[in-house]
């Protein structure tokens, strides 16, 4: 009796808690809303389109630079205290943007975003998730980042009637603001290192699982009656491997496509639908993501994560064609932008859940923070992109286009993903095995 009622609640389910407050909250409401600003701030102060959006691109280099670094903090430090310092210093940074007047000051609020980005963005929610989850990790991920979408399906049409309302100034200063106090008070509250650290082990993790190991973080010692282990390839192996530059080809199409999620407000707004339908149009996509990172998150712990990167991708592609060709017909473009939905969710889901198919556990937050350096320099190439295509043909139609054939390559190109992957590993596990079977046959 005592056991079920244990399995009836785990504190990694109170980590998903905490990861919407240090994720969710700060990308869904402040990230997310980013693309809204843009049009305001171009007409007050009469920046282009590319002078306006630089500091997404910076922010997302600065992000790639930071995260192996990120990936070793976490692996060293207490989480629970870095990310709360760093959603703090999201909310400073961003509430700094009031009094900005100069395309310099935004690019170093770029430079400052993307310092915490390389913590947040792709890394913390799946390395801290792999830890306090044996089973159901993708799912656990799936409502971690379907969070984004809750915060920022409420948080787009409220920044819009603020912006309209009060100005963009007062809209920046009072989304800031409250997310940070949420955020950082949530984290410090609720989040802990790791199952071991409370003496507990991971949610699915029986007596019989593993031998124990050294633990990355710990506040104190386990006790010898749960066993943990983490399986998977060394640093080094997955660097030799082509399945990791792979995988962060994949990583970085899905985030090239994800990031097309910024263009949306403006591509309505200097369009025949409208600013106020393009808010409105980020909060279809927010609600395409609330059910599409759980069902993508089920779908990879039951069918694997290779084909339910197939279905996202192409859900991605032909959601945005919809959408591209929704002409004035504002129900259409809901629609196309909700099922896009789908394939904007396949960053946060698939991308991590390929990596821990493929390379295991052992050695994830090391080994995928090289997978988040090349989401982050896709997401910088692909903010500049989208501007740049649009200055020089004045028509957000090869930004389209772009973004479809994205999904599609990334759809075609996840079956060999893992495959190649394990095979760095895989092998000298299998080797490992045989030799301590024949040892204790001797």
């Amino acid at each position: 009796m005592m056991m079920r009622e244990k399995l009836r609640f785990h504190y990694g389910w109170v980590i998903v808690v905490a990861c919407l407050a240090f994720y969710a909250m700060p990308v869904g409401i402040i990230g997310n809303t980013a693309g809204i600003y843009a049009t305001p701030v171009m007409d007050e102060f009469g920046w282009s389109r590319t002078e306006a959006t630089l500091y997404m691109s910076i922010q997302q280099l600065v992000a790639a630079a930071v995260t192996p670094l990120a990936g070793k903090i976490l692996a060293r430090f207490n989480p629970r205290w870095v990310l709360t310092i760093i959603t703090l210093i999201v909310g400073v940074s961003t509430a700094a943007c009031v009094f900005f007047t100069e395309p310099w000051q935004w690019n170093l609020y770029g430079v400052a975003y993307g310092f915490c980005a390389g913590f947040i963005l792709f890394l913390a929610v799946p390395t801290i998730i792999n830890r306090w989850f044996v089973q159901r990790s993708g799912f656990a991920i799936g409502i971690a980042s379907a969070g984004i979408g809750v915060f920022g399906a409420l948080a787009s049409p409220v920044t819009q009637m603020l912006i309209s309302a009060y100005g963009w100034q007062v809209a920046r200063l009072a989304t800031s603001l409250s997310c940070m106090v949420v955020s950082a008070g949530l984290t410090a509250l609720l989040l802990r290192p790791s199952p071991e650290s409370m003496g507990v082990r991971p949610y699915g993790a029986d007596e019989s699982y593993g031998q124990p190991v050294p633990l990355e973080v710990s506040e104190k010692p386990i006790d010898a009656a749960t066993p943990v282990a983490r399986v998977g390839a060394t640093v080094a192996q997955a660097l030799r491997s082509p399945g990791l530059y792979l995988l962060m080809l994949v990583a970085g199409c899905f985030s090239m496509g994800a990031f097309f999620m910024q263009q949306v407000p403006s591509i309505c707004a200097v369009g025949p639908l409208g600013a106020e339908v393009g808010a409105f149009a980020v909060s279809a996509i927010m609600m395409g993501t609330i059910a599409g990172k759980p069902l993508l998150g089920w779908l990879a712990d039951r069918i694997g994560a290779v084909p339910t990167g197939m279905i996202a991708g192409f859900g991605g592609a032909i959601g945005v064609a919809i959408a591209f060709f929704s002409g004035s017909s504002a129900a259409m473009f809901f629609a196309g932008v909700a099922i896009y939905g789908l394939g904007y969710s396949s960053l946060s889901i698939v991308s991590p859940m390929l990596g821990s198919q493929g390379f295991g556990t052992a050695h994830f937050s090391e080994i995928y923070s090289y997978v988040c350096m090349a989401i982050s320099i896709a997401s910088a190439v692909g903010s500049f992109a989208f501007a740049f295509l649009y200055d020089v043909t004045g028509s957000f139609a090869v930004d389209f286009w772009l973004v479809i054939a994205i999904y599609l390559a990334s759809a075609l190109l996840c079956p060999v993903t893992v495959r190649l992957s394990r095979r760095c590993w895989a092998a000298s596990s299998a080797a490992e095995d045989e030799l301590r079977t024949s040892e204790a046959a001797v």
